[in-house]
């Protein structure tokens, strides 16, 4: 062998010796015993620490104590998980949220499924709310107690979506049930609106989860939710169908893509929820299949060029604090009108009924003193009460409108208008309805209240009907209960219709006749107002001009001059009335003279 071999297999040797000899030596950065480990466990910590002060000094005061909340709170598993993302400039759930003041905020409280898709619910609400997380993992109910005003803070919450479940597995019912209703109890106080969202199914995995456990307590959680008038986003039910695509196996917690579709079911149920002005229209005809047309009394559902005449409005603002109480407007759809008494918290609708048979009438029945309060009635209930017309049920006021209210509870269950249905859904609850309307409207909404008892009667430019004497009735609601407003040009005022009806409704037991231009509110609380605002002398703009629209009465800057007029006739507490006064002399209740 010539000494070139030789030297390169010697090279060769030593080669493979070197490598043996790194491979079998501890690397000076791997721990070789469990304190060698424990040190550079602290040496880590340290290192991200400073890491993490470093950035912290970066952020702003407010910015500042959010992140002391969360290191007060988030405990120690995810603690350094979001130190370690802060550093490395990543985002997470729980990123500090600087608020749009023009937008809604939102809370949302959960486990870690909740985290999970908290970033894709921010994504999804941009420019629409504000998405704020707990500065925690929630855990149980039991955690959601004593945590719950840090949660919770100090700022005002437009909504506030929440879950406990998965950590409540073990947790007796009963204790579960009495636990959420005290966390349901207080998140309400705030004033929020609030809504539960369902927990997500879990696995059978022997000794550890059973899948049983979630339908147990998501049962139970919506009977709490119930009775609190909560609104439940499911996402049990969302989700289930798509479990084996989308949840990891024997595990609580999904994948990517199963954590992008809660967001994306939670976004889309928050944007239906979000307090907001809904303003919702349908037509009669299309929700129900029993309603008909009455072209013999000029009711149709198109005119000859096909344009739907049956359509029916409704409107509701859930950013008002809410009354509870359901305007039902015989007249026109006025948006106006319907966007001043929702920001007063009412509910309104505008249903279309078979109300155009005033036209239809011979001067001799119109005329004979007792022939329009029974078409009124008869109308307005479907009940038999005139010979002169035929209405069934299913075309009358409160038929249109239960249908209508029906349609509503499905198709915008945010807007609450189940709150007025009775328990089997057959009929209103009519203690919460006020009824109004103007002139014909108006006249048609003081009689169905003699007939049916109602929370309040709004009465603009009305009641009509001066040769009948319905208005004399007994009346199933109070008398203080009824509320009117006319110009003293309007011809049913100079004719004394309107006074005629007013006295005849017993209305001065509740105060004089009060001039909203001289008197300012609470207009000593009576029951007749009205105003002789300047509308140039003209009777037909005089009789529309006290709703909002084109003859409404304005100020020189070009703002409606009866706003609290408005506010006042459909809000003043009906059992403040005013002291009682005699019948004027000069209202002429005879006039068919």
């Amino acid at each position: 062998m010539n000494c070139f071999l030789r030297c390169l297999i010697v090279l060769l040797l030593l080669a493979v010796t070197a490598q043996a000899q790194t491979t079998q030596t501890p690397s000076n950065t791997e721990p070789t015993n469990a304190d060698e480990a424990a040190a550079q466990k602290l040496q880590e910590a340290a290192e991200l620490e400073k890491k993490y002060q470093a950035w912290f000094a970066t952020l702003t005061p407010d910015q500042q104590a959010w992140e002391n909340t969360l290191q007060a709170e988030l405990g120690g598993f995810y603690l350094p998980i979001h130190k370690r993302e802060k550093v490395a400039g990543k985002s997470n759930a729980w990123d500090f949220v600087t608020d749009d003041p023009a937008l809604p905020r939102v809370l949302l409280i959960g486990d870690s499924v909740s985290r999970a898709y908290t970033q894709t619910v921010r994504k999804e609400l941009a420019g629409i709310a504000n998405v704020h997380r707990a500065p925690a993992n929630c855990g149980p109910t039991a955690t959601g107690l004593k945590k719950l005003d840090v949660w919770l803070g100090d700022d005002k919450w437009d909504l506030i979506h929440f879950n406990f479940g998965i950590h409540d597995r073990a947790t007796p019912l009963t204790d579960y049930a009495a636990r959420l209703e005290q966390l349901v109890e207080r998140m309400q106080k705030t004033g929020a609106k609030v809504a539960w969202a369902s927990s997500t199914p879990i696995p059978d995995v022997p000794g550890k989860f059973t899948a049983k456990s979630m339908v147990e307590r998501n049962a139970t959680a919506a009977k709490v939710m119930k009775e609190h008038g909560v609104a439940i986003d499911d996402l049990f039910t969302a989700i289930t169908p798509r479990l084996e695509e989308l949840q990891n196996p024997n595990d609580v917690h999904f994948t990517s893509a199963g954590n992008q579709f809660l967001g994306e079911q939670v976004a889309t149920f928050l944007k239906a929820s979000l307090p907001q002005k809904f303003h919702l229209s349908v037509r009669a005809s299309e929700i129900n299949p029993d309603a008909q047309a009455h072209p013999e009394l000029g009711f149709i559902f198109q005119d000859d060029k096909g344009k739907p005449q049956d359509v029916q409005h409704a409107m509701v603002d859930t950013r008002a604090a809410q009354r509870g109480k359901l305007v039902i407007w015989l007249m026109g759809y006025n948006g106006g009108l319907f966007d001043r008494i929702t920001s007063y918290g009412l509910h309104g609708i505008q249903p279309h009924y078979a109300n155009r048979w005033f036209g239809t009438l011979k001067a001799k029945d119109r005329d004979d003193g007792v022939s329009l309060g029974k078409i009124r009635l008869e109308a307005a209930t479907g009940e038999d009460s005139s010979p002169l017309v035929d209405i069934p049920k299913a075309d009358s006021m409160a038929q249109r409108s239960l249908q209508l209210v029906k349609w509503l509870a499905k198709e915008n269950p945010a807007g609450n208008w189940g709150q007025f249905l009775n328990e089997d859904k057959t009929d209103l609850q009519w203690d919460k309805v006020i009824m109004a309307g103007s002139s014909h409207g108006s006249t048609t909404s003081a009689r169905f209240a003699k007939h049916q008892k109602v929370a309040r009667v709004v009465m603009f430019c009305g009641p009509r009907d001066q040769l009948d004497s319905w208005q004399g009735l007994p009346s199933a609601t109070p008398e203080n209960r009824y509320f009117g407003f006319s110009h003293v040009l309007d011809g049913g005022w100079t004719g004394d219709h309107y006074c005629r009806s007013w006295q005849m409704l017993g209305l001065n037991k509740f105060g004089p006749i009060v001039d909203v231009d001289q008197v300012p509110a609470p207009y000593e609380s009576t029951r007749r107002l009205i105003t002789a605002g300047d509308v140039k002398n003209d009777a037909r703009r005089a009789h529309g001009s006290v709703t909002p629209g084109g003859s409404a009465i304005k100020d020189a800057d070009g703002n409606y001059v009866h706003e609290a007029v408005w506010r006042y006739l459909f809000t003043h507490p009906v059992d403040e009335v005013g002291e009682a006064v005699p019948a004027e002399m000069d209202c002429n209740l005879d006039l068919k003279k």
